[in-house]
């Protein structure tokens, strides 16, 4: 058996060859019908102005706009068409009551020795309705912290209208549009564009291809501040009622505050400093309790960080009754100073001691207890033309009382000034 398989071979070989050539050249002089299917191929959609025209919008409806195309044809035309030698249109001129518009298919080249082109989606399908137009205000919102010690200022934009257009039930959903600007960590001032995102009432958003705006992104700026939190420092204006004093003590409530700035302002902030005539005492008695609003003192360009607080701040000014008490007080203990030189000053006929009542708050009073009292006369305010004639003087007393305490009444001594007796003494011996 083997050896009649192996027999001739060679001839046997030659046999299969022939064969297949032959077969071969039986084709390509026949040269057959065959089919070839290409895939998602665009329909484009022609006078689409015969809609819009008349105030209205289509949109295509299950992707048919997108076809599958099987062309026949012989063999040696099927090799020469590709997918982008397919063309596809729909042409809106031509729409139905039931808002199809018919495919027309072609190639374009050898379209006239085809043998079919055809695809299973023979019709466009559109949904038509009225245009409508709304200009919506663009909102914007941001996300995040900025870094620690900063604050997000002031965001503006460049533009703050959009305007919508597209199907009346697209546009109908359209609840807000918004920019969303990331600040998260930031600690320097920022400006960049942003996407106009379109929300509806549940926040969701919304893509959808036949809603045009008339712009798509904005610019966004956002001030980032440097927050510090700083003291409050109060003066005040006006005297109290007779008999009473302030104490100097002021409180408020809260004591400091944070306040925000650009970097090259925050830094010079070290106080936020009430003026006097915010907090004026006159004929008060009592402590005086008021209130008072820090946005009208701060600093330009300067702001309060935290927006929960409205800027009132309790502020109290304590006043006291006053306390009297009596001091004595020797001639020895006043000092006469800036005697010019040949010259002698003395007290006369001062009582001894002097007897004089002082006034101040209790608490200053009480450091009277067990103190010397002593005092000055500064001479050179008794001279005229910078010189001092001998005579009598009666200048006031300035003593060395405690902070806070003073002289019910003012305390003059009889002052005599006359030529040094030891010059007139040595004019005698000259003589």
């Amino acid at each position: 058996m083997k050896k009649k398989l192996t027999d001739n071979l060679g001839l046997k070989i030659l046999a299969v060859l022939c064969s297949v050539v032959l077969w071969l050249v039986v084709i390509n002089i026949e040269d057959p019908v065959i089919r070839k299917k290409f895939s998602d191929i665009p329909v484009t959609i022609l006078n689409t102005d015969s809609v819009t025209e008349q105030g209205k919008v289509f949109e295509v409806l299950d992707g048919t706009d997108t076809i599958d195309v099987t062309v026949a044809a012989k063999r040696s035309i099927i090799s020469t068409i590709t997918r982008e030698s397919i063309v596809a249109t729909a042409d809106m001129q031509d729409l139905t009551f039931m808002n199809t518009v018919h495919i027309n298919l072609a190639t374009n080249e050898n379209n006239d020795k085809l043998e079919n082109i055809r695809s299973d989606t023979e019709n466009l399908k559109v949904n038509v309705e009225d245009v409508k137009r709304v200009q919506m205000v663009i909102e914007t919102t941001t996300a995040g912290e900025p870094g620690d010690g900063y604050m997000l200022g002031e965001v503006s934009t460049d533009q703050n209208l959009v305007r919508l257009s597209g199907p009346e039930s697209k546009i109908s959903k359209v609840a807000r549009a918004a920019v969303e600007v990331s600040v998260e960590g930031i600690t320097t001032s920022i400006q960049a564009d942003y996407p106009i995102r379109l929300y509806d009432a549940d926040g969701n958003i919304i893509e959808d291809k036949s809603i045009t705006k008339s712009i798509s992104n904005i610019t966004v700026s956002a001030t980032i501040l440097q927050k510090k939190e700083v003291p409050l420092r109060f003066a005040v204006s006006g005297t109290p009622a007779d008999g009473y004093q302030a104490t100097g003590e002021i409180t408020s409530n809260p004591e400091t505050v944070v306040v925000a700035g650009r970097n090259n302002v925050i830094k010079n902030i070290a106080e936020i400093a009430i003026p006097e005539e915010a907090l004026n005492i006159t004929g008060q008695n009592s402590d005086m309790l008021t209130l008072i609003n820090l946005k009208q003192y701060l600093p330009e360009n300067v702001f309060l960080a935290d927006s929960s607080f409205s800027g009132k701040v309790s502020v109290t000014v304590y006043i006291e009754k006053e306390e009297t008490a009596e001091i004595r007080v020797d001639a020895n203990n006043i000092v006469l100073q800036n005697v010019p030189e040949g010259m002698e000053a003395e007290i006369r006929n001062m009582e001894e001691p002097a007897v004089l009542e002082t006034v101040g708050l209790a608490e200053n009073i009480s450091k009277l207890t067990d103190l010397t009292i002593t005092g000055f006369v500064d001479i050179n305010t008794l001279k005229e033309n910078d010189k001092l004639a001998a005579g009598t003087y009666h200048p006031e007393v300035t003593l060395n009382l405690p902070d806070g305490v003073e002289l019910r009444e003012p305390f003059q001594v009889v002052l005599s000034v006359a030529e040094a007796q030891t010059d007139k003494a040595e004019e005698k011996e000259e003589e």
